[in-house]
Formats: structure tokens, sequence, C-alpha cells
């Protein structure tokens, strides 16, 4: 993030990608190269964070224990990378490597490359906590979730966990595809296999369909039929920890979580 930092143009950069944001021209945002390293020095700090405190939690903990392959849809800008990292460091402590079930895989997935960003990022986090390809495995592909093709379909059926981390809104920009992604995590998420859901916990949560409005994660709520709920809270906090130092401000975060189980 460093260099990015020092950009003269920074500022500007950051303020336009926060009106597209207001905007919902999310493709204004990431289709532009030079907007990827202004978005990952933003944004990537704080959520890596609110990640690394998600997956410490019991329920999460106990996933990663298994070593299982996650694949992380919208996740190029690396938020899941560094998060999910640092927190298998906690559930992989003092295991022999020998008797690892196989290393955990963080696969992530976006329709921009993100490539040179990723591996600058995994990099330094094998560098800064010793972990080599025994422990964690990192891949990065790319496609359009609102194209869904075989080879998406097939990475979330081979997935012990999918996530879906503040992106589901911006499926939402389209809705008639935003409700084919709901059926293919349906149709493609094995029996046992988990699907993790967090996005914010306010009003741009909320989408409009037939004249209601209703917050994103609803739509996988009322399918109880298929997803048995592991972990659901409407509104959570991430608070930094007090004096953390990074050059921009780091804010809080009001979040909401949906971890489900596929029946």
């Amino acid at each position: 993030c460093s260099d990015a930092l020092k950009q003269p143009d920074f500022p500007d950069k950051l303020k336009e990608i926060k009106r597209r944001f207001y905007d919902r021209d999310f493709d204004g945002i990431f289709l532009d190269p030079a907007n990827l390293p202004v978005y990952t020095a933003q944004y990537v700090p704080r959520r890596a964070l609110c990640y690394y405190e998600i997956f410490s939690t019991a329920e999460l903990q106990s996933i990663l224990r298994e070593c299982p392959q996650i694949y992380c849809l919208g996740a190029g800008s690396g938020s899941e990378l560094v998060g999910i990292s640092a927190a298998s460091c906690i559930a992989l402590d003092g295991k022999d490597t020998n008797v690892l079930k196989g290393p955990v895989v963080i696969h992530s997935q976006d329709y921009t490359d993100w490539s040179s960003i990723l591996d600058s990022l995994s990099n330094a986090v094998r560098y800064k906590w010793k972990l080599d390809s025994q422990h964690i495995e990192y891949r990065f592909s790319m496609g359009n979730l609102l194209d869904m093709t075989s080879e998406i379909e097939q990475h979330i059926s081979s997935a012990g966990l999918v996530t879906a981390m503040f992106i589901f809104n911006e499926l939402f920009a389209d809705k008639a595809n935003a409700m084919k992604f709901v059926k293919t995590m349906v149709k493609c998420l094995r029996p046992g296999a988990c699907f993790l859901l967090v996005d914010s916990a306010g009003s741009f949560s909320s989408v409009k369909v037939g004249g209601r409005n209703y917050m994103s994660y609803m739509f996988f709520d009322s399918l109880g039929q298929f997803f048995e709920p592991v972990l659901s809270d409407d509104s959570r906090w991430f608070r930094h920890a007090p004096g953390l130092e990074y050059p921009l401000s780091i804010e809080n975060m009001r979040y909401f979580i949906r971890l489900y189980r596929r029946k």
C-alpha cells in the first residue's frame, strides 16, 4: 500500500472512488487499473482486520482447522487473503505439518485482474507470519458472477467454504442476474459445505424488489430448506484497537453476518 499512498493524486482518486460507490458505479471503480492500488490502500486494512476477527470466532476456527478450500467471491483486493491468513495462524498453531489434512487453500475470485496486488500481499503475509505451502496455498481466478460459467460453478462445488463479503449489494445492482447467483449457490454448494455472507448492516444493504425493501440476507434466510444457519447476527460492530497506526483513518464497521451450512 505504501506506493499507492505516495501517489500525489491519491486524494483525488480516492474521492472519485467514493463518489462512484455512492452512485453504485462499480465498473467505473474496478475496471480502471489505476484505481485498484488506491482502493486497496484505503479499504483492505480495515476489512482485513474485521475479517480476522470474524475468522477468529469458534465457528470459523472450526472450519479452518479442517484445512478447507475457501472460495472467496469478489475478493481480488486482498482483504480475505490477509484476514483469513492471519486467523489461520491461530487454527494451525502447534499442528504438526505431517498430520495436516492439507494446506488451507484461499482462492480469491474477481472479475478484474488483481493478480499483481494479490501476489504482493501473499508474499508479505508468508514472510510476516512464516506460512509456507504446507500451511496455506493462494489461488486467483477471474470471472464475472453476473455471467456465471461452468468454471465458477465447479469452484463453488469444490469448496468447503464459499465467502461473499461486501459484494452482495454490488451483485444486486443487476437484480435478475443476482437472483441467478442465489440459485447457483443452491445448486452448486455441496452438502456439508458452508457459505459465509457478510455485508453492511445499514441501508446500503437494502434491496427494493416488487415495491418493497428487503435486507439482502433475507434472500438466503428464506431458503431454510437448503441452508442451515450456523451463525446469524443482523448487526455487529468491528472496532479497531486504540492506538492503531496507519497513514489513513481506520474506520469502525457495522456489518451483518450469516454463516450457512448446505443441507
